[in-house]
């Protein structure tokens, strides 16, 4: 049974094309259990998972860029960045 790439279509553009890493770069449990080895078999690195963002600013019509790293960082997620740098390297 071939998997169903609607569900991957509509999730991804129902998130402004972002990724799952990005979103749930705000807690380094959920970083650590997706970037865990046990899934290092799901990853394809011509398919990157760490990538810019545009993301909406609250106020006017301007956009700005950040990244699950970043997103990290601004919530003080230290352990969620050293996961993050050790899937880079």
């Amino acid at each position: 049974m071939q998997p169903d790439p609607r569900f991957f279509y509509k999730t991804f553009l129902e998130l402004d094309c972002s990724n799952m890493v990005s979103i749930l770069a705000f807690d380094s449990k959920s970083i650590q259990h997706l970037l865990a080895e046990k899934n290092e078999k799901l990853f394809n690195k011509e398919f990157p998972i760490i990538y810019k963002v545009k993301v909406a600013k609250k106020k006017g019509n301007n956009f700005y860029y950040t990244n699950a790293i970043d997103n990290a960082l601004k919530n003080n997620q230290v352990e969620g960045v050293k996961y993050l740098i050790k899937y880079i390297v």
